[in-house]
Parts: C-alpha cells; structure tokens; sequence
C-alpha cells in the first residue's frame, strides 16, 4: 500500500539530488503557477508530485526520476540496482549534455576552450588544437590551463620575459574572473586575438581568433591614410605657396596700378600746366584779333587746344575708374535739365559740322549723378558726332518697365558684329576714314561710369544703317535737387572794366598769360607767387575784387590756405577761386565747404568770366 508522504517529506527527498537552493525555487515557482500555498504538513498532491518529477528529470532522467518517486512513495528503500540504474542513466546524460557541447563549438570558427571552477581543461575544438602546435598529451580533459600557458609563454606566444610571470599573471585574471581581450603576434606573422569571459556557474570560456588579414588590412589601411595625409599636406603647402604668390602678384599688380595711376595723374597736372598757359593766350589772341584771317587762325589754335585738354581729362578719368576714385552723388533729377545742357553744348557744334542733331525731351524724375550721366552721355554723342559728319543724331528718352533708356541713336556706319564685344575697351577706335579719332578712350569712359552709377550700358548695331548707344537709369518719384544753372552765353559779355583782380600762381607763364587775358577785360591786375607775395602787394591797402589762386604752390604752400589768411586780412569782400588741376573730390569739396569757387586747369575764359561777373552783382 503506498504511504503518504508530506511536502516537507518531498522537499528533502528531491533535494538530495538537486540542492536544497534549487528544489525550493521550483516550489516556489510552482505555488506562484498553481496560486496555491503549500504547507510543510500538507500531503502532497499529484500535481506537486508530477513538478518535483519534472525537476528530477533534469538530472538523471525520466525513468530514474520516477524510480525515486515510487520508491518514496511505497516507503521502500532503494535497492543498489536502483542506484545503479539512476546513475548509468545521470552518466548518460551528462554524455550526452558534453556531446552537444563538443558539437557546438567544434562548429564555430574561433578557437573555443573551456576550463572549469578549479581551472582544469574541460572542452575544446580542433580549431584551437589548429592554432596552437601543442605536444602530444598536453590537451586532455582534466589538464591544469596554468600548464597550458606555461607552454605557450615558453614558445614566446605570451611576450618578451619570464615565462613564469605570465602564467601568474593569466592566472589570477581567471581566478578573479576578469573578461579580458588581448592579442598575440606570433613568429610567423599571424595575429592571435584572445577573448576570456567567466561563465556564471564559474570557469571560463576563451575564444582564439585569426585576424592577421584584418590586421594587415588595418595597416594597409593606415598606411594610405598616412600616404593620403602626406599628399594633402604636400598640396596643401603647394596651395600656400601658389597663394602666396598670387598674394605677392596682386599686390605687384595693385602697386603697379597705383603708380600708372599716380602717373598719369602726376603727368597730366604738369601737362595743364602749360596747356593752361597756351589757353589763356589763344584766348587773349581771340580778343584781340583783327582780321578775318588771324580769328581764323587764333580760333584753330584754342580747338587745338581744346582737343589735348579732351584726351589729357581721358587719361584722368581712366586713372581714377581704374583706382575706384570716381565716386557718385545719387540724387533725384529731372532728365531735361540733363538733356538741355547737352543739347546747348553739342548743338552749335552740330552746325559747324553740318549734323542734324536733335533732342527729345522728358519731364521724367530719375535717381543719377549729374555730372557723371552727362559726362557719359558727352561720350555717346562725340562718338557719333565723330564717326557720323554731316548724318543725323538723336537724344532722346524712351519707357523700359521700372527704368528708363537714354539713348543716343546715329545713322552712320554701323559697328561690325565681331568688334562690338571690343568696342568698350580703351584704346579701341574704329578705322573711318576722315574721322577725327582720339585716343579710343571715349567709349570705354562710359562704361566705368555706367558700372559706378549702377546704369546698365546698351548697344545696338546695324552695318550701314546706324548705332544706338544707351544706359538705363532708375526712375525716381522723391523730390528733385535743382540742377545748376547752365552758363549762358550772354553774360560771357558782361564789361569787367576796372574789376581788381589778384592772380596767385608759381608759374611766370600762367601768372603772365592770366594778365594778359584779364587786361583784355579791361581788369586791374596785380599777381604774386607765394604768401609773401600777396602780403607785399595788399600791404598798401590795395582792395581786390576776387583772389584767383593755384592749389598747388610752391614750398608745399596751397592756394585755399593763402585765401583763408586773405580772409582774416580782408574779411569776406573779395570772391576767393582755387585753380587746379588736380580733380580730386575730396579736395573739391573742401574748397566749396571754406565758401570758394574751384576753377579746373586748364581754364575755360568761358568759366573764368562767368564767376568774374559775380563779382559785379550788388551784395543783397
């Protein structure tokens, strides 16, 4: 008859063969399943039964599992042939468990050896064996892994020094279960990597590795990384040094540009000089020549003149666009006050040359520089005055969208098409015979002023038909700034008889040919160099009407600084006039803000009289 046998009775009979610790976490787990308390005294239940056969299973084997159960249960001993056969089936078992370890890792491609809690050799594969060329009987089941490494620092697998050092070393990181990774050069080149993990039933697993191609991967690698870096630094000084040479290059060139530019200007102010002498005495030659044939010749000598004044003021507006000095003064203006200062100058001009120039006018506000747009225009209209005798010409203004075309429209020759790309460069003329060419500077003038006005340029060309150059402004609906009066031709006759006059100036032929001019005028004229001068001819209470001074004097003296001492001496009843050739803005500027007059050399009579006579005007 079977006994009963509590769960107390079943707990310590199943933890005879599992451990106490193990036995009591399958009850428990088996409570927690069941969501049932079981009690020591309790009798236990198939059900519990049934569990705790299942968790001996584990360890040796069904039938071995219910042989212990049905031995309990009947209140029997068991016989030796039970215990026999409970452990042939536990070693069957455990065979069978190392079987499929041995099969598992003989399947992986790393090295695998295993040692257990006492650190003796319990499994590896061939692929270790593979690696390592170990002696007959070393690798057995059961083999200390310290006599393992002893080998193998011996063979000079673990380093340089004491054999004995490493495999205490290796040791205590196994006895401390340390996960550790290394890796071993062997003498013929191969890359052993080494990875040691403790397995939480304790020993360790060790997996071997061959990464000798990865290695040399890695150093190839390394190598065109460390080439790769030696040619970009090797381009990259080749960059700074052509930068540096492009750096030193540029500032050859900007040096080089800055010295043609002070050049031109440096040989320009010396060539007014004379010119400015020559102009004054063909000037005084015009008033007093008699007869039709010396008027005629006096006449020929001042468009002379006036043609090298044109090519010289070229020159000076090429050296300033070139050195960026050419600045602009935007305002809102009206475009006939542009268009009536054009029409004025190039129409007595017309009818000497015999062109039919006419001019369409336009009330439209535009935003501009005055003297720039008409300097450029100037250009347009000479240009077609030039290559165009006796044909037609027409100024005028036409509607494009937000802006407005100024254009100048000719019936001459035409500009070929493979020189119209080349046409706004300097020095570029067009082979007309019988034209009167310049310099080719005229065109390409106006370009640089349409770059600095932001006035896009224009051309358009028909072989034998005509041109059409023009520049498109920006229309403008703020107030307007009135333009300054054009010079009328009626006061250039005003009488100047007994006006006083002083001329400062360091050159005898500009101080002699400004006096033989302006005694023409029927003027009193007293002249003096320098400072000093002007103080001995004011010292007898001589009172002059205006003061006419060049800029650049003598002994780094200037002409505004004699007229500012002029000031202190005589108040401010006399007109002060700074004559120069120097075109600078700024200087300009600085005259006009002292309250003097700027006459530019070489001086216009037209100019010169016209300011005179605003000397006879009754103060209000």
């Amino acid at each position: 008859m079977d006994a009963i046998i509590t769960v107390m009775e079943l707990e310590i009979l199943a933890a005879r063969f599992v451990g106490r610790k193990r036995i009591q976490q399958a009850f428990s787990q088996f409570s927690q399943q069941q969501q049932c308390q079981l009690l020591a005294d309790q009798q236990a239940s198939p059900a519990i039964i049934a569990h705790t056969e299942k968790v001996l299973a584990s360890v040796f084997g069904e039938a071995s599992a219910k042989l212990v159960l049905t031995s309990a249960l009947r209140g029997r001993d068991m016989q030796l042939e039970d215990v026999a056969t409970i452990v042939n089936e536990a070693s069957e078992m455990f065979d069978f468990s190392r079987g499929l370890l041995q099969g598992a890792i003989e399947h992986i491609n790393q090295g695998i050896a295993v040692v257990d809690k006492q650190l003796r050799l319990v499994a590896w594969n061939q692929r270790y064996l593979e690696l390592f060329t170990f002696p007959a009987g070393l690798i057995q089941v059961g083999r200390p892994i310290a006599d393992v490494i002893r080998y193998n620092a011996q063979q000079g697998l673990c380093g340089e020094g004491d054999p004995e050092r490493h495999v205490i070393k290796r040791v205590q990181h196994l006895q401390q279960r340390t996960a550790h990774t290394s890796s071993r050069v062997r003498a013929d080149g191969q890359v052993i990597e080494v990875q040691g993990n403790p397995m939480p039933s304790g020993g360790f697993v060790m997996s071997f590795s061959n990464i000798t191609v990865f290695r040399q991967a890695e150093a190839a690698l390394k190598e065109s990384n460390e080439n790769l870096e030696a040619r970009v630094q090797k381009r990259t000084q080749q960059l700074e040094q052509l930068n540096q040479q492009l750096v030193i290059a540029t500032q050859q060139a900007e040096s080089q540009a800055r010295s043609k530019s002070r050049f031109l200007a440096a040989v320009s102010h010396d060539l007014m000089q004379p010119l400015n002498a020559a102009r004054l005495f063909s000037s005084s030659l015009v008033e007093v020549s008699e007869g039709q044939q010396s008027a005629r010749l006096a006449a020929h000598i001042t468009s002379a003149l006036s043609a090298a004044e044109d090519l010289i003021g070229d020159l000076l507006d090429v050296s300033r666009l070139e050195a960026g000095k050419l600045a602009a003064h935007i305002v809102p203006l009206r475009v006939s006050d542009i268009l009536s200062v054009l029409q004025a100058e190039f129409g007595v001009l017309a009818q000497q040359q015999q062109i039919d120039f006419k001019v369409v006018m336009s009330e439209a506000v535009i935003l501009s520089d005055s003297k720039l747009l008409r300097r450029a225009l100037q250009n347009f209209l000479t240009n077609a005055f030039r290559y165009n005798p006796k044909g037609r010409v027409l100024l005028g203004v036409r509607r494009r969208g937000e802006r407005l075309l100024i254009e100048v429209w000719d019936n001459g020759p035409g500009i070929p098409t493979e020189k119209q790309a080349d046409i706004f460069d300097e020095f570029t003329r067009m082979d007309q015979t019988g034209a009167e060419h310049g310099l080719g500077l005229g065109l390409a003038i106006a370009r640089g002023i349409s770059r600095v006005l932001d006035h896009p340029l224009g051309l358009r060309s028909w072989p034998q038909q005509g041109t059409v150059f023009s520049l498109a402004v920006v229309r403008s609906s703020a107030p307007m700034l009135p333009l300054k009066t054009a010079l009328l031709p009626h006061s250039t006759r005003a009488p100047l008889a007994g006006l006083k006059v002083l001329c400062i100036d360091d050159e005898a032929k500009i101080l002699v040919a400004m006096m033989t001019l302006l005694e023409q005028w029927q003027c009193e004229v007293r002249i003096a160099k320098n400072k000093v001068q002007t103080r001995q001819v004011l010292s007898d209470g001589w009172q002059p009407d205006a003061i006419l001074s060049d800029y650049h004097l003598a002994k780094q003296q200037t002409g505004l600084e004699i007229l500012l001492w002029c000031r202190t001496q005589l108040g401010s009843h006399f007109k002060g006039v700074v004559i120069s050739a120097d075109q600078l803005t700024d200087n300009q500027t600085m005259i006009q803000d002292h309250g003097f007059s700027f006459l530019s050399k070489p001086v216009k009579p037209l100019k010169l009289r016209v300011i005179l006579n605003q000397c006879l005007i009754p103060a209000p």
